[in-house]
């Protein structure tokens, strides 16, 4: 897998000698290997290359919640003229 859509704060899955274990990424070195935090305790593993990448799931932001009147953020700063009435 490459590393390159890999980011810090990103839960990844290793594959070390048959063993699999979930980490949390913490930083990624200049050379590609990825440090990380085990997610269960008893894991003495904190680094891996991109070929040990099994799984990855990326960390992503809180979704836009609409106010009482049903438009988003985005919608407001559209401006009126700019909104499609259903």
């Amino acid at each position: 897998m490459r590393t390159a859509s890999i980011a810090a704060g990103d839960i990844v899955e290793i594959d070390k000698k048959g063993r699999r274990i979930f980490g949390r990424v913490t930083e990624i070195g200049e050379d590609g290997v990825l440090i990380f935090t085990p997610l269960c305790r008893g894991v003495s593993h904190r680094r891996a290359g991109a070929r040990e990448v099994v799984g990855h799931w990326r960390r992503a932001g809180r979704r836009r919640v609409a106010d009482a009147g049903g438009l988003t953020e985005s919608d407001r700063a559209a401006g009126p003229d700019q909104l499609e009435l259903g």
